[in-house]
């Protein structure tokens, strides 16, 4: 069952539809604490491994989550059922590249359209571009940028105009879609972990081969 489904309850007399809120916001949480542990790169276990997360989430974020805020989120204190607050939801969200938590959810819901939708607009796919070819992305609002293949699906950034986005950043990408939200994976920023990223969230993106 994905986390977007409506479970049906049949033992009703009514029929009646039943939206299991409590779990599809647990399993929302579980699956940014799933992205978070992928961008630092394992799972966390002990005391000390939330005391890092701690002082990596002020480095890179500029908030503070404390040791306990985060292990009660994880379930690493027990007995402890706190509901989670939403500013300690947002943190993460921004840890792992995105605005907000509202924008991770947005995030999930889409991969879900994605998983059942089909597509006609145009299709680029990283296999059939050559080394060193050069794309123009652009979305709203008067976000560009030009990236150059390095090969296996990785881009390098080498132009960035009005986007969080630098020149000299790098990141994963094997499928483009015109029109639809860019979904970069991996993306190294700044010498930050690595995380992801969507460039035209609402609108979608514009690519340009350029040679």
């Amino acid at each position: 069952m994905t986390f977007l489904q409506v479970l049906f309850c049949p033992f009703s007399a009514s029929s009646c539809i039943i939206a299991d809120y409590g779990y599809l916001r647990s399993m929302k949480h579980d699956l940014l604490k799933l992205e978070v542990e992928r961008i630092i790169g394992h799972r966390l276990t002990s005391a000390n491994e939330f005391e890092q997360l701690s002082h990596l989430l002020l480095s890179h974020t500029h908030e503070r989550l404390s040791p306990t805020t985060l292990k009660r989120l994880w379930g690493y204190l027990k007995n402890e059922e706190v509901e989670t607050r939403r500013h300690t939801l947002d943190v993460l969200s921004r840890f792992v590249g995105f605005g907000c938590y509202e924008d991770f959810c947005a995030h999930l819901e889409r991969l879900e359209e994605v998983q059942s939708g089909i597509s006609i607009e145009e299709r680029i796919t990283t296999e059939r571009m050559r080394l060193g070819q050069r794309l123009v992305i652009t979305w709203r609002p008067n976000r560009r940028m030009v990236v150059r293949h390095l090969g296996s699906g990785q881009f390098e950034i080498v132009e960035a105009t009005n986007t969080k986005l630098h020149v000299g950043d790098t990141f994963c990408c094997h499928l483009m879609i015109q029109h639809e939200p860019l979904y970069l994976d991996d993306l190294i920023h700044q010498g930050m972990p690595p995380m992801a990223y969507i460039a035209g969230q609402r609108n979608g993106a514009v690519i340009e081969v350029l040679d």
